[in-house]
């Protein structure tokens, strides 16, 4: 028996997980935004009473391009038609993927393509879906990937929020 995939779009493209690498997907009520994070973090949201950091898959295929700065993209502020977090499983359950489209389960595949060379380290391979192509991540390169951005972009304190702490 095949395992089902957990599929999404994204800056117009087609992505999927793994079903076993998904704790749940959850309609999200509101994202708070993490102060001074990378564009890579959409904010922390609550689902079912656990605290989850939201991953902004759209920005990470962008910081991993020349193109699109933060400012091409509108803020997120959680609860409208479509927007889900995909809650990632053990163990990465406190970390979900901000998904601003429709979630669906797509029937598992036999094997996946090789993954063209220059594509994004983080794609475990691209897959033919009838007649889509689906980009297939890899859990622990994608986590690691986010962590990397993370440890380079969060941004310091200004003077101005300093003083206006103090």
């Amino acid at each position: 028996m095949l395992e089902p995939i957990i599929t999404f779009e994204a800056r117009s493209e087609w992505f999927g997980l793994m079903a076993s690498d998904v704790r749940e997907v959850a309609r999200l009520r509101g994202v708070r935004p993490v102060p001074r994070a990378p564009d890579v973090i959409a904010g922390l949201a609550e689902v079912h009473g656990r605290v989850v950091t939201l991953i902004d898959l759209e920005r990470l295929i962008s910081a991993g391009e020349a193109a699109a700065p933060a400012s091409a993209f509108t803020p997120f502020e959680g609860g409208g038609p479509g927007e889900y977090g995909v809650v990632l499983a053990l163990p990465y359950e406190h970390l979900g993927i901000l998904v601003r489209s429709e979630v669906h389960v797509a029937s598992g595949v036999e094997d996946g393509g090789p993954v063209p060379g220059g594509a994004a380290s983080w794609l475990k391979a691209r897959v033919p879906i009838g007649d889509r192509l689906l980009n297939l991540l890899s859990l622990p390169a994608l986590v690691s990937r986010v962590e990397e951005t993370i440890r380079k972009g969060f941004r310091p304190r200004s003077a101005e929020t300093v003083d206006e702490e103090i």
